[in-house]
């Protein structure tokens, strides 16, 4: 497999998941709803590797990808300008993402996982609320709450349907491509509320930190191929341009 097999794996995933969530109103006022390559690429890790991947693991997969968009759309709201129009109907339109994630999941006979993705759809939103409200003072904490916030549905997702090796690895590349995307986008920018008060410091401990992690975790992953392993560097490193 090479990479532009792996983009086919890729834009599939997210157009299947892009019709479960279509919605004519939404996209007429908001425009189409960008979905994470990033997320869908380590959520699809198993399948790339060449696990069994059954019709059950694709509707799962999908409910996991609604359930992203609607985080993302949410994340969005501007909290000062909440009655506007827009901001309303992106509201509406997550929780109607959040809707389509249940409809989906009910179609499968797995209770434990329905369950299991309705108590890390809580967390995450706890966690969210924790960020916002408090001042960053320890970088191993932000961390962990962003490896959450990131990948705490995908871990779920993994652990349940026997992927569990793939899980920090995951785990890490997300956390780390997101501290780099708060790089480039300046440390003043408080995109959303994960970054309120986050220094330019912080962001770089924080990647040095989890840089490591990355390093490690790939060496000792003999399971994975190695085109696999260079594709994961790149993603989780999209600003260092130096090759595994």
């Amino acid at each position: 497999m090479d990479r532009l097999t792996i983009n086919r794996y890729v834009e599939n995933y997210i157009k299947k998941v892009e019709q479960s969530i279509q919605e004519p109103i939404v996209y007429r006022e908001l425009g189409k709803m960008p979905l994470d390559e990033a997320k869908a690429f380590f959520l699809l890790l198993p399948l790339l590797n060449g696990e069994n991947w059954s019709p059950m693991l694709n509707i799962s997969a999908i409910a996991v990808g609604a359930v992203h968009a609607a985080f993302d759309i949410h994340d969005r709201v501007d909290l000062l300008d909440a009655s506007a129009k827009k901001q309303q109907l992106m509201v509406l339109s997550g929780d109607h993402f959040s809707g389509i994630h249940y409809r989906l999941l009910s179609s499968i006979p797995d209770f434990e996982f329905i369950t299991a993705m309705s108590e890390m759809i809580g967390r995450i939103n706890e966690v969210k609320t924790d960020l916002f409200m408090e001042t960053v003072e320890d970088t191993c904490w932000h961390i962990d709450s962003m490896t959450v916030i990131e990948s705490g549905c995908i871990g779920e997702f993994q652990q349940r349907y026997g992927f569990t090796k793939y899980k920090t690895i995951s785990e890490t590349a997300l956390c780390l491509i997101w501290y780099f995307k708060q790089l480039t986008k300046g440390v003043n920018c408080n995109w959303d509320r994960s970054t309120n008060r986050l220094k330019k410091e912080e962001i770089e401990s924080a990647i040095s930190i989890l840089s490591s992690k990355m390093r490690n975790e790939l060496v000792n992953a003999d399971f994975l191929a190695p085109f696999l392993k260079q594709e994961i560097h790149r993603l989780a490193h999209p600003l260092s341009g130096k090759p595994l």
